[in-house]
């Protein structure tokens, strides 16, 4: 450091330099003075010189530590100042930047519930599309299905009907087959019944002749009197049993007419088993005198 550097710096009235040098100056003198021997009279007429002295040190000291005190308090205010409004800058700094993180995080969290938004918009759509696609294709499926239903009913109907016009013209041609079995039976009952009745007809023909053969009724007969006689037979023409059913009014001519009856069997039967059943198993038939055979 040069000498006129370190000079200003001692002269400086804002530094305590030129103090401290004032304040050594005045003890090393004050040291002096008593190191030297005066006589007690110079002595006592020095003592006030370094009383002024100390006062006037004392005076610039406190003058200079005022100085020095407001300096110092001019800066710690203007630090305190300068650390207020640092502060002050800091604290908007920070509410700054915390305002922008705020701003940040809230620009974050609205981007995030715009994307999340967006994402459930597209899900949402996606779903939809296919929900939408799954309807229409099970509308689709439903649309064949019901096609295939209806198809299927349709073959069922016209299979219905033909199976009722087959159903129909099978009843028809039964019904003509059976009409045509009834004519024909009809007939041949008919025929059979012109049989039966033809044969039995002359069965019974040949049954009165024989027993008219064998009948001899007596005198007091007159021509307009009948008997009606029940006659029960076996397939060989046996006579089983005999009876009056309605008498003559003349006893000798119906015991004449049952008399006659036995004498002719064995009668005639026919040969099929049925008419026998039918017509000559019991019968019954009436007599007059003038049927008789003399």
């Amino acid at each position: 450091m040069s000498g006129n550097t370190w000079l200003k710096k001692i002269l400086d009235p804002q530094s305590y330099g030129l103090a401290i040098t004032l304040a050594l100056i005045l003890h090393i003198g004050v040291i002096a003075l008593f190191a030297i021997e005066w006589p007690e009279e110079k002595r006592r007429v020095a003592e006030p010189t370094p009383q002024n002295i100390q006062a006037k040190v004392i005076q610039v000291e406190s003058k200079q530590s005022k100085q020095r005190k407001l300096a110092a308090e001019k800066r710690r205010k203007n630090e305190n100042w300068k650390k207020h409004l640092a502060k002050k800058k800091a604290a908007r700094e920070k509410a700054a930047k915390n305002k922008a993180a705020k701003n940040k995080a809230a620009k974050a969290k609205a981007k995030k519930l715009a994307d999340k938004k967006k994402a459930k918009a597209l899900k949402d759509k996606a779903l939809k599309k296919a929900a939408d696609l799954k309807k229409a294709e099970s509308l689709k499926e439903l649309a064949a299905l019901k096609e295939k239903e209806r198809l299927k009913q349709e073959k069922l109907e016209e299979q219905q009907a033909f199976d009722e016009e087959q159903e129909l013209l099978l009843m028809e041609a039964l019904a003509v087959e059976e009409q045509q079995r009834s004519i024909e039976k009809a007939l041949a009952d008919e025929q059979t019944a012109q049989k039966n009745a033809a044969i039995t007809n002359d069965i019974a023909s040949q049954i009165r002749a024989k027993i008219s053969k064998s009948w001899r009724y007596p005198p007091s007969a007159r021509p307009d009197m009948e008997a009606v006689v029940r006659i029960q037979l076996v397939p060989t023409g046996e006579v089983v049993h005999v009876s009056i059913i309605t008498g003559s009014g003349n006893e000798a001519l119906d015991r004449s007419v049952l008399a006659a009856v036995n004498r002719a069997q064995p009668l005639p039967v026919p040969k099929d088993s049925r008419v026998f059943e039918q017509q000559f198993r019991n019968f019954v038939m009436a007599f007059r005198p003038e049927d008789a055979v003399w």
